[in-house]
């Protein structure tokens, strides 16, 4: 009966877990196309430090989106 137990919680984990590698990487990724854009990217691999939980703001600002944000309101705000 233990086996059943165990067995059915790995799912959840490993599902959590994906996530998680899931999102660093697209951080990784969104990182290195904001820095080829701006012409910084020197093709080194950066490691990225994501916290559990990984919340949408902490996402955002590891990736880089928050600086986009800012630039794109910035950009209407001077119309």
């Amino acid at each position: 009966m233990d086996l059943l137990v165990a067995a059915s919680g790995e799912p959840p984990l490993l599902l959590a877990a994906s996530v998680h590698c899931a999102t660093r990487s697209a951080v990784k990724e969104a990182r290195k196309q904001l820095l080829s854009w701006s012409n910084l990217d020197d093709g080194s691999d950066s490691a990225v430090q994501l916290g559990v939980p990984a919340t949408m703001p902490v996402v955002k600002e590891l990736s880089g989106l928050d600086i986009v944000q800012r630039y794109l309101k910035w950009k209407m705000d001077n119309k």
